[in-house]
């Protein structure tokens, strides 16, 4: 059982125990998206824009999870949106022609 977390000021170096019953951890806060097209749109924040079924400014590109502009980044959440983007990108290649993808 947690019973409490001890922190480091990063200014003054003082550590102090703050007590907890519970913790919720949160990493990659941060999008790493820096690998994509430059011409994909992101947000001031680094997050892949994308539409109600994850569609992103660039066709045929499409985007799911916590690096998107979807709201509440948590893991059930980034799994239910990969599920919509598979969909999404099916049925793009289901309706697009072979020559234009």
């Amino acid at each position: 059982m947690v019973e409490g977390i001890v922190v480091t000021d990063a200014s003054s170096g003082e550590r102090r125990k703050i007590p907890v019953t519970g913790v919720f951890i949160e990493i990659g806060s941060v999008p790493n998206t820096g690998f994509l097209p430059q011409e994909l749109a992101l947000t001031e924040y680094g997050e892949i824009v994308i539409d109600c079924s994850n569609h992103t400014s660039l066709p045929g590109l499409f985007a799911a999870g916590d690096a998107t502009t979807v709201t509440h980044k948590q893991i059930i959440i980034a799994a239910g949106e990969g599920a919509k983007g598979v969909l999404s990108a099916y049925d793009y290649l289901l309706r697009t022609s072979p020559e234009a993808v």
